[in-house]
């Protein structure tokens, strides 16, 4: 990386940086209640339930952004991400046998890490290390609706508390969690996102083809299973804790690369930071539409990143077949 290129791309990053503390403090300042700085109850509000929401929001959308522009990436597909490759799908099933079996949180954060790995190492397997990586696209949508049809079975026959929880994981919430349950969830993904962004020039050989990344001493093998695995011990840890969010791991990336193109050195953090900006904002206004009179219910997040996400995909995804 030349020093122009990386003093640039510093400046974007910190740009992008400037951006989610914004949104941060965004999320912290609106709400369905106005805040009274010197009121205890608002103290209460901003500190135990609104810093810990906003600060997850970041963690999830950093996840989900970052580890979707590393599948694309590898798979070479504009259509992969977590939850179309069935990442989400083992997480939320490893979630949801934590949740029927009254296991400790704690333990059913290690169920989601390991039904995701183990999700993305059996879809590896099936395909075959010589396979098309369209086949992997196409095995992980098998597995997805498989992995569905067992959370909806198991929603059907468990008890109505369990089955709301169950109701929750799958269209994604941001409510209820602590600043410990935060930092568990920061460890998880904060190396993981280090890992995938020290690894972006290996990325960028990985799109050029298999043997692009031969005659530069990688082994593709190698890298995407660590690759694979990095990502699915993210999402493993957000969807334990936020459910299935959808469509942030899937246009994100597009957004990043149109800007500012697809080196992955800079894309992955790009894609992080913005992906948790957007997540947070989205939060933030499930949260204020509860206060409309015709709502006065809190929107699931899971929600809104669909009908912005969505519309959103198609547009961009129309613009590159036409460019």
């Amino acid at each position: 990386m030349s020093t122009l290129s990386f003093k640039k791309w510093l400046i974007g990053l910190g740009l992008l940086a400037i951006v989610a503390i914004i949104c941060m403090i965004f999320g912290l300042a609106v709400g369905p209640q106005m805040l009274q700085w010197n009121d205890p109850t608002s103290q209460i509000i901003l500190w135990q339930v609104r810093l810990p929401r906003v600060l997850l929001g970041m963690i999830v959308g950093m996840a989900l952004a970052s580890s979707g522009c590393a599948f694309q990436a590898l798979l070479r597909n504009p259509l992969a991400d977590p939850y179309v490759l069935g990442v989400s799908g083992g997480a939320a099933l490893g979630s949801v046998m934590g949740v029927v079996l009254k296991l400790p949180f704690i333990i059913t954060i290690f169920c989601a890490f390991g039904s995701s790995i183990a999700t993305m190492l059996f879809l590896v397997w099936a395909v075959g290390q010589r396979q098309s990586p369209h086949a992997l696209l196409l095995a992980g949508v098998i597995f997805n609706a498989f992995a569905f049809a067992v959370i909806m079975l198991v929603h059907t026959l468990v008890r109505m508390e369990d089955a709301h929880a169950i109701l929750f994981l799958l269209i994604g919430s941001l409510e209820t969690v602590s600043l410990k349950t935060v930092g568990w969830i920061s460890l998880a993904v904060i190396p993981s996102l280090i890992w995938l962004t020290r690894n972006g020039a290996a990325l960028n050989a990985m799109c050029l083809g298999d043997e692009t990344a031969h005659s530069v001493g990688i082994n593709p093998q190698r890298l995407s299973i660590q690759t694979f695995i990095a990502a699915s011990i993210m999402i493993g840890a957000v969807v334990a804790v936020a459910g299935l969010i959808g469509f942030v791991g899937l246009f994100i990336p597009h957004i990043v690369r149109l800007l500012w193109g697809s080196d992955h050195r800079f894309s992955i953090p790009a894609s992080a930071l913005v992906g948790g900006s957007f997540l947070i904002v989205a939060d933030t206004l499930a949260r204020a539409l509860s206060a409309v009179p015709q709502i006065q219910t809190e929107l699931p997040v899971g929600v809104i990143t669909a009908l912005i996400g969505g519309p959103v995909f198609v547009w961009l995804l129309r613009r590159e077949m036409t460019a």
